[in-house]
């Protein structure tokens, strides 16, 4: 069958839904080609696909045909995206193919909730944690349910919220499996589809949150990356303004800026502002601005003819903002998957992506050079470890689902499975009730103990140390509602840290602080010379992986493994490569036998006392790793992802999930690579650099 008879074919499957989601395309695209079939015919499916190439369609359409009949009472299918804007934004793109079909939508955030229990509609949009609030308060609800599509799932592997998530997904699957047990569901069976734009192995990844993953991977859309490199020294913006100012050369209109901390755009957006070839089109996005400004501000820069916004990772996803022109990264992300996130956001019309990436130091200019030179290659794929710490807030969760207020150990390991071993288990719930979030009920029961009821209690405060529903951590602590002494509007919220003086910069505009009362801190716009605080530019990195960090001698004419030497009297430098989780531990190893050992620059290197040779760390094996992870489990812990809950695991179980979330095979292999090398005249130069840099 040739191609045009094969789209005819498959055009001719999608009786209801062609219309209204293909029909304005004329045509299908590559990746709906080659996913929408096996879907139609029920198999489970991972799409891993370039951003822009219809994977959102290409899940819904053929999941609708099969499970969304004319007259389908009940919650059907169940979208789950990672952020509420993604949530929302969703919502305007389904919304219209949907009412075409009558197949009424809803959407469930803590920002915006249209779910209705007693009457739910056929398709849902959520995020796990307000899936994890409506199983726990409306289980029966979801006894219906055929199909769930799991959007990002990048974003969500190898993190705390990815281990919540398989775990919600066995709460699904025993929902469904009680639901047929009762006679309420003819079958418990459940249809997946998993979306993903960055995975180098999508078959093995989905199959941590269903089984018989099918992998449908293609490179159709797929964009060349053009992409500049610019300096940008001190605490100048001369070059970003430089830059902005070639724009109507160049026919562009757009541009989406992304900084890595709310100060560096604050202070981006201001300076910029004051010679904007945007006018007053400078925006400002960021998850402390306030949910109906954010908004706001999405549909002003989408809609507007030119402009400029300054944003973190909040609109890495594909929130819809209108065509980008240009991408600008001032200073580098922490990963390739953070750098094709934020590139691919522009000129999604056109062939090819444009970014301007500024650096303001030697390392940031390392880390773009490889980042642009590396985008494609593959990536090793590493073990899907459970993080117990999430089992304590599954435990809580689960005991708040239970109507009669507990819920027996028994029922707790069939929710986790696999996931969390029978005496893992047994570990966290003795160690709950030593800390009394528990106590026991009747043989083989457990209830919530005087602390868990506190928490139950203050799930609506401002000041809730832990959501009952998240396995996000909570960084910065309480925060202070910022408002509009005109408008009486909430603007943003702010930890305490940023609000030292009285000239705030808000949304790229100096705001003078008028009074605090005991809710809120109430700002006016401000014209002066007064200077602000947060107008300093911060050059902040962010975390730096492995797997970046050891292709970065790449840039330098080195290779993957070379660890250069350097004398710097009277101290010898060691570049390693190992990025700041592996650098540290090495750092700290190193120092058991060498009399100084200091780290400027950790995920880069050391310095030693003396010229270093291999056979520093060439008898380190994985008891002697071990035995130090285990003495230093709360330093590790702020290393890595281990989720808020980690602190209420007993302490052998933390010290066992630190291990295997360290991977110390992992570490050896990359310890045990390392060559000692002299660099060139050249690579010395750029290597000095980096330790001026350093200091």
């Amino acid at each position: 069958m040739d191609d045009r008879a094969s789209r005819l074919a498959l055009k001719a499957r999608l009786p209801r839904t062609w219309d209204p989601f293909f029909a304005r395309h004329g045509n299908f695209t590559t990746v709906q080609v080659a996913a929408i079939p096996p879907i139609l015919d029920g198999r489970n499916v991972i799409i891993s696909a370039p951003t822009a190439s219809g994977k959102t369609e290409a899940a819904v359409a053929p999941l609708i045909e099969r499970h969304c009949s004319t007259g389908r009472c009940g919650l059907t299918l169940l979208y789950l995206t990672p952020t509420r804007a993604l949530v929302n934004d969703l919502l305007k793109r389904l919304s219209p193919p949907l009412d075409a079909l009558s197949l009424p939508l809803s959407v469930k955030t803590r920002d915006q909730n249209t779910f209705r229990p007693d009457r739910p509609t056929p398709l849902l949009i959520t995020t796990p944690e307000s899936l994890d609030s409506l199983i726990t308060s409306h289980a029966r609800g979801l006894a219906d349910l055929r199909g769930v599509v799991l959007d990002e799932l990048h974003l969500f592997d190898r993190a705390p919220r990815g281990d919540h998530l398989r775990v919600l997904l066995n709460r699904l699957r025993r929902i469904r499996q009680y639901a047929q047990s009762v006679g309420d569901a003819p079958d418990s069976e459940l249809h997946y589809v998993a979306l993903s734009a960055t995975l180098s192995q999508p078959a093995r990844t989905a199959s941590r949150y269903f089984s018989d993953a099918e992998a449908i991977v293609s490179d159709g859309g797929a964009r060349s990356l053009e992409a500049e490199l610019i300096a940008l020294p001190g605490e100048s913006t001369d070059a970003l303004c430089d830059y902005l100012a070639t724009f109507r050369g160049r026919g562009w209109r757009k541009a989406l800026a992304f900084c890595n901390s709310r100060a560096e755009v604050e202070a981006y957006a201001a300076a910029v502002r004051r010679q904007s070839p945007f006018g007053n089109a400078v925006y400002v996005h960021y998850s402390n601005i306030a949910t109906l400004r954010r908004r706001e501000t999405e549909q002003a820069f989408a809609t507007a003819e030119a402009a400029i916004c300054f944003a973190t990772t909040t609109l890495e996803l594909g929130i819809d903002i209108g065509d980008i022109d240009a991408v600008l990264l001032i200073g580098p992300p922490g990963s390739r998957e953070a750098f094709a996130q934020r590139v691919g956001r522009g000129n999604r019309r056109g062939d090819t992506v444009r970014a301007a990436c500024f650096f303001r130091s030697t390392l940031e200019r390392l880390i773009f050079a490889t980042l642009i030179d590396e985008i494609s290659m593959p990536e090793p794929e590493t073990p899907g470890w459970f993080r117990p710490s999430v089992g304590v807030q599954q435990v809580f969760s689960v005991i708040k689902q239970n109507p009669s207020g507990g819920v027996r150990e028994q029922e707790l390991t069939a929710t986790f499975g696999d996931l969390l071993p029978a005496s893992d288990l047994r570990a966290v719930l003795g160690e709950l009730e030593v800390r009394h979030y528990l106590r026991p009920g009747r043989p083989g029961e457990w209830r919530p103990g005087p602390k868990l009821q506190t928490l139950f209690d203050q799930q609506n405060a401002a000041t809730c140390p832990l959501s009952l529903y998240s396995n996000i951590a909570n960084q910065g602590g309480p925060q202070v509602e910022i408002r509009d002494q005109h408008t009486h509007a909430t603007v943003a919220f702010a930890e305490a840290q940023w609000l030292a003086g009285p000239v705030l910069v808000l949304e790229g505009r100096e705001v003078r602080v008028q009074w605090v009362d005991g809710e809120a801190l109430w700002v006016v716009g401000h014209q002066g010379d007064e200077d602000s605080e947060h107008l300093r530019y911060r050059a902040l990195r962010q975390h730096l992986d492995y797997r970046l960090t050891r292709c970065l001698p790449l840039a330098l004419g080195l290779w993957l493994g070379d660890a250069p030497v350097l004398p710097t009297v009277p101290r010898w430098w060691l570049f390693h490569w190992l990025g700041d989780v592996y650098g540290h531990v090495f750092r700290d190893l190193l120092a058991r036998s060498e009399r100084v050992v200091t780290a400027p620059e950790p995920a880069l290197g050391v310095v030693l006392p003396s010229r270093p040779a291999v056979s520093l760390w060439s008898s380190w094996d994985e008891e002697l790793v071990a035995e130090y992870l285990d003495e230093n489990v709360k330093a590790v812990e702020r290393l890595l992802s281990m989720g808020p809950y980690q602190h209420l695991l007993p302490r052998s179980l933390a010290a066992q999930s630190v291990i295997e979330q360290f991977d110390i095979p992992a570490f050896l292999q990359a310890v045990r690579a390392l060559r000692i090398v002299v660099p060139t005249p050249d690579q010395e130069r750029d290597l000095r650099e980096l330790i001026r840099d350093s200091k």
